[in-house]
């Protein structure tokens, strides 16, 4: 197998591609593939688009549907491990950071995920992800579907959160049935507590007695507050203002 080097705007196609990297004990970091972008590859302008790795995964037109159980992805990760670590080895199937250092300026910076369903297509289910988290084994310690870190070691933004849900359609569709949905099996054992906020901090509004568990707006746009009143710890209330 030898070596091709690509000009710009040269293509490759492939049936397939084989990587078996081979172990450099000497270094820190290994890569089986590792992709860098050129100081060339990166050159602002007006209306520029790049992406260092396109992916295009699409079904020709009539092409052959699947039937039956097919099931298909454009990037597929999968492996098993057979080794017995020690507890400070952490390995991720998907591990992205992105910095955005000193100097540097951008109008928005975030990873993105999404799905559309086009005028004209039809699908059952449309989901922008699905996490799932299974135990058959041993997990002592911490099991869940997601784990959200927010660490603000800097300025206050304007607006912050944990989680935002958004109804952003556009169309005057009907309201959406729910912001969360929570289901469980018939024969798992549900859920002790809905929302188990034991481990966090509320902070108190200015007379140091009363925290908010809710704000919502109703449906004359007035503002509304669920409160809990510190002194008197079974006292739940709707107020329109808190102080």
């Amino acid at each position: 197998m030898g070596t091709e080097i690509l000009h710009q705007g040269e293509d490759i196609l492939v049936d397939s591609i084989v990587s078996a990297p081979k172990e450099d004990a000497a270094t820190a970091y290994g890569y089986g593939v590792n992709i860098q972008a050129s100081p060339k590859f990166h050159t602002g302008g007006a209306a520029i688009k790049r992406y260092l790795l396109n992916i295009d995964a699409s079904f020709a037109s009539g092409g052959v549907a699947h039937t039956g159980d097919s099931n298909g992805a454009a990037i597929k990760v999968g492996g098993s491990n057979y080794v017995a670590h020690d507890a400070n080895y952490i390995y991720r199937g998907i591990n992205i950071g992105y910095n955005n250092r000193s100097g540097g300026s951008m109008g928005r910076m975030e990873n993105s995920l999404g799905v559309q369903n086009k005028s004209g297509g039809t699908v059952p289910i449309l989901l922008a992800c699905t996490f799932t988290m299974e135990n058959y084994g041993t997990c002592a310690t911490e099991s869940g579907a997601a784990d959200f870190i927010t660490r603000n070691e800097a300025n206050t933004a304007t607006l912050s959160y944990g989680i935002r849900i958004r109804n952003d359609d556009r169309s005057g569709q009907p309201a959406v049935q729910s912001a969360i949905n929570i289901t469980s099996h018939a024969s798992s054992g549900g859920f002790r507590e809905l929302i188990d906020a034991s481990g966090a901090v509320l902070t108190e509004y200015d007379t140091g007695t009363k925290v908010v568990l809710m704000k919502f707006q109703g449906a004359d746009g007035t503002t509304y507050y669920l409160v809990h009143d510190t002194d008197a710890a079974t006292v739940l209330s709707v107020a329109t203002s808190v102080s």
